[in-house]
C-alpha cells in the first residue's frame, strides 16, 4: 500500500470513526458534518472528499461489515478445521470491529442490517453442516432455520462476552451439531 492511500484510508477511519462515537454519543439522533469534522480534526472539504452526505458515512460502515463477513465466509476446508477456522476469523473481525459490530448486530438485533449479518451467518452454517437447500417457507426451511438461529444467538453472545475460549465454544458448538443436533433434526423431522 502507497503512503498516499494508506494516509486516506486513515482519514477516511477518522472520519468514520467520528462520526460513530458521536452517533452513539447523540443516542442516534442526527449527527452534522460540523460535528464530525470537529471530532476528526479534519477540514471540512476533507469530509466531502471522502463523502457526500452524513447518511453515507452509515451506509458506508454497513456494507463494509458486511464485506468483511463475506471475506470470512468464503474460507476454505472442510470439516471441523473449516468450522473452527472460521468461527476464529469470526472472532478477529468482531474484536476489530466491535464499535461498529456491538451496536449494528447485537444491541439492536431487529435491524434491517442485523437480520441480514445473522441471516448471512445461519446460510454458512448451514452450507457448513452440509444441509441440504429448502425452499424458502417450507417446514424444513423453518425448523432448520431455527435451530441455526439459537446457534447464531449463542456465537453471537459468546462473541461479546468474551467468557468463554472461543476455540472451546466453538468445539462445544461443532460437537453439539454434528452429535446431537443433527441426529436428532434427522430422527423427529426427517430434516438430513
Amino acid at each position: 500500500m502507497s503512503e498516499y492511500t494508506a494516509a486516506r484510508s486513515r482519514t477516511r477511519t477518522k472520519i468514520e470513526r467520528a462520526f460513530w462515537n458521536l452517533y452513539l454519543e447523540k443516542k442516534f439522533r442526527r449527527v452534522t458534518v460540523q460535528e464530525i469534522v470537529q471530532r476528526a480534526g479534519i477540514h471540512r472539504s476533507t469530509f466531502y472528499i471522502y463523502f457526500q452526505a452524513v447518511e453515507d458515512i452509515f451506509s458506508a460502515i454497513k456494507e463494509r461489515q458486511l464485506s468483511l463477513l463475506e471475506e470470512v465466509l468464503a474460507t476454505q476446508g472442510e470439516g471441523e478445521d473449516r468450522f473452527i477456522g472460521l468461527l476464529n476469523a469470526l472472532r478477529e473481525v468482531y474484536e476489530e470491529n466491535r464499535i461498529f459490530l456491538k451496536p449494528l448486530v447485537i444491541d439492536y438485533h431487529s435491524s434491517t442490517f442485523s437480520r441480514a449479518y445473522r441471516q448471512m451467518l445461519k446460510d454458512a452454517l448451514k452450507k457448513d453442516g452440509n444441509f441440504p437447500v429448502y425452499a424458502e417457507g417450507s417446514r424444513e426451511y423453518i425448523i432448520l432455520d431455527s435451530v441455526m438461529s439459537g446457534y447464531i444467538e449463542t456465537l453471537l453472545q459468546l462473541l461479546d462476552s468474551g467468557a468463554v475460549s472461543m476455540e472451546d465454544s466453538f468445539r462445544f458448538a461443532y460437537y453439539t451439531m454434528e452429535n446431537g443436533t443433527k441426529p436428532a433434526l434427522v430422527k423427529q423431522f426427517g430434516i438430513t
